[in-house]
């Protein structure tokens, strides 16, 4: 594996790590309650799965690479079969 799809790997791990921590927090204080915090973490939230989107995205697009030059590898060898 390049260096680049091993980071995307672990950066997709930690978005989805953060992503299901955040869902299980409660509010703690006043201040976690307060309207503008709230919005304010939304829209950290928004930003971060956006980010977890483009990583998938990034993976299904290698996904569909590796499958299409295993497809052209076997097909290749069922000529040199044939």
């Amino acid at each position: 594996m390049t260096r680049n799809r091993m980071k995307s790997k672990y950066v997709l791990e930690d978005y989805i790590h953060e992503m299901e921590s955040r869902s299980l927090q409660a509010p703690t204080d006043e201040r976690d309650l307060d309207v503008y915090a709230q919005l304010q973490q939304k829209e950290k939230d928004l930003i971060l799965a956006a980010e977890l989107g483009k990583a998938l995205l990034e993976k299904n697009e290698e996904l569909n690479r590796q499958t299409d030059r295993l497809t052209e590898e076997y097909s290749q060898k069922l000529e040199v079969s044939s």
